[in-house]
């Protein structure tokens, strides 16, 4: 696995919470932009009238005469003879020479809106009457002030979103911390709480854990069952292997009589049914092994059994197999094959091993369990091994020749996957009794037992 080299933090991508104050930012300063635009739009076109309509109230000196006698008001007068256009008077500074009319000019730096009458006096005269243009709100002498003002809105807009995205990023920062410590000191991620994006991040992630813990599970489940199979038939297989070698160099050295020679070829016989039956009852407690919760399918138990009585009675003709089933036995969740196989080994274990005449195949339904007896009419099984047989390659006093010692430890194997138990018994019939006991409905978070 390649490990990324961790960049230099001032290469790294900008953080979350950085953002969010930049995008404040960004946001406040095109608002400030837009409403200064649209307010100097405004301002201007209503300041020109209002400059205008001051002059026209000025002009008529009606309505502020202590402005035309004060010039510290803002207000200039300066008087021209209409002909020569010498200076006959003046209020403040002089105002420059103007057609009537109205004209914007500077007087010493200063910006004037100025108006300019005719006056019918002393051969007559040219008055112009001026005012600051800085009287009002638009003015190019406030354009610093209203950019400071903009950019004092940006700064505390930015300063507001790092300060509001610490606690909107904060169960981030958790996740991350959270996150680092896995395999570590913890094993999961903890629940998450505060904005939904890290909750629904929290959930998503947890989930992607689960899929990988289960991923190893089974990774180690499949090792695990190859394992097994492979210590398993290394040890069981020695011994029929070994004969059988011992018989082939019998056969190959010695010119022995016919009858000798089919007794040893007999027993090669039974040591080849011996290995296949090993190899394949590991193989199946390996399946057994690898089962998943998402191979489970729905089983009709009715015709389950019925099929595992009418088969084995093909195959043993002098046995009778009785079925009785309840008729609400319906169905339940679970592995088929697997529940087959150990339904099957039950019925067998009775015909070869406790040589029965008659099987009574029974099942009910109570609950949320379903219920299988296999009742024979055989040789039973001493007391005290009802619970050792059910071991791997363990077999009762009197079995039949020629067996794995695994038929039980399948079934034992099938009952735990499927939630349930295997009990062996004496039966009313004389015989032996095998009660398989099965959940309907197994928990959906099942995990594979542990190597029964």
């Amino acid at each position: 696995m390649v490990t990324r080299p961790k960049l230099p933090r001032f290469l790294r991508s900008a953080s979350l919470r950085t953002r969010v104050a930049i995008a404040s930012a960004a946001a406040a300063a095109a608002v400030v932009a837009a409403f200064t635009i649209l307010t100097s739009v405004v301002l201007a076109n209503n300041d020109a009238t209002q400059l205008d309509r001051r002059l026209d109230a000025i002009v008529d000196a009606s309505m502020f005469p202590e402005e035309l006698s004060d010039p510290r008001r803002g207000v200039l007068t300066t008087g021209r003879d209409r002909t020569s256009g010498q200076v006959v008077f003046q209020r403040g500074f002089q105002l420059p020479p103007l057609p009537p009319g109205t004209e914007t000019a500077f007087v010493n730096g200063v910006e004037y809106r100025v108006r300019t009458v005719p006056v019918e006096q002393d051969g007559g005269l040219l008055m112009s009457i001026g005012i600051r243009a800085d009287s009002v709100l638009l003015n190019r002498a406030r354009i610093p002030l209203y950019i400071a003002v903009g950019v004092v809105t940006v700064l505390i807009a930015a300063g507001l979103g790092w300060l509001l995205a610490g606690p909107a990023i904060r169960p981030l920062r958790k996740l991350t911390e959270n996150t680092k410590r896995l395999g570590k000191d913890a094993e999961d991620i903890p629940a998450v709480h505060g904005v939904r994006e890290a909750e629904d991040l929290s959930e998503a992630m947890s989930a992607m854990l689960s899929r990988l813990a289960a991923a190893q599970r089974a990774t180690t489940n499949s090792l695990q069952a190859a394992q097994d199979f492979a210590a398993n038939a290394a040890h069981e297989l020695r011994t029929p292997l070994t004969a059988m070698r011992a018989d082939l160099d019998t056969l190959r050295i010695h010119n022995l009589p016919d009858d000798e020679r089919d007794e040893v070829v007999a027993d090669l016989s039974r040591a080849q049914r011996r290995v296949e039956g090993i190899i394949t009852a590991l193989g199946q407690l390996a399946s057994g092994q690898l089962a998943q919760v998402e191979d489970r399918e729905v089983i009709d138990l009715t015709d389950m059994l019925d099929r595992v009585a009418r088969e084995n009675m093909r195959g043993a003709n002098q046995v009778q197999i009785d079925v009785v089933l309840d008729d609400d036995l319906g169905t339940l969740l679970g592995w088929p094959s697997g529940l087959r196989l150990a339904v099957d080994n039950l019925v067998r274990n009775a015909v070869t091993h406790g040589q029965a005449s008659r099987i009574v195949l029974s099942s009910h339904r109570h609950g949320g369990v379903v219920t299988i007896v296999v009742d024979d009419n055989g040789r039973g099984l001493p007391a005290d091994e009802h619970e050792t047989v059910l071991g791997r390659f363990s077999r009762g006093s009197n079995a039949a020749p020629g067996g794995s010692g695994l038929g039980l430890a399948l079934v034992a194997q099938q009952a735990a996957l499927h939630g349930g138990t295997i009990e062996l018994s004496d039966s009313p019939l004389g015989g032996l009794r095998a009660t398989l006991t099965v959940s309907t409905a197994p928990n959906e978070s099942w995990t594979p037992p542990n190597e029964i």
